[in-house]
């Protein structure tokens, strides 16, 4: 049904990586659009790589009843 009705992004819009490598450049995380932490080291997990955590932490409600309950904490 989106056959012809799809295009590519340019990849600025939707940086990948902040899951799993550390070398990704800050510069295209700040002019991306979308930041995505694919991979296994999740801001939200103590496994995380600390330079990319305060991307995700700037916009977290630690008060919303769904982190909460996921015991996810400053």
């Amino acid at each position: 049904t989106f056959y012809h009705l799809t295009f590519v992004l340019d990849k600025s819009w939707h940086v990948l990586g902040l899951g799993y490598n550390p070398n990704v450049d800050s510069t295209e995380i700040e002019r991306a659009a979308v930041i995505h932490y694919n991979g296994n080291m999740k801001p939200w997990l103590d496994i995380a790589i600390p330079k990319y955590r305060h991307y995700w932490t700037k916009y977290v409600k630690y008060d919303h009843i769904f982190l909460q309950l996921c015991n996810i904490s400053e």
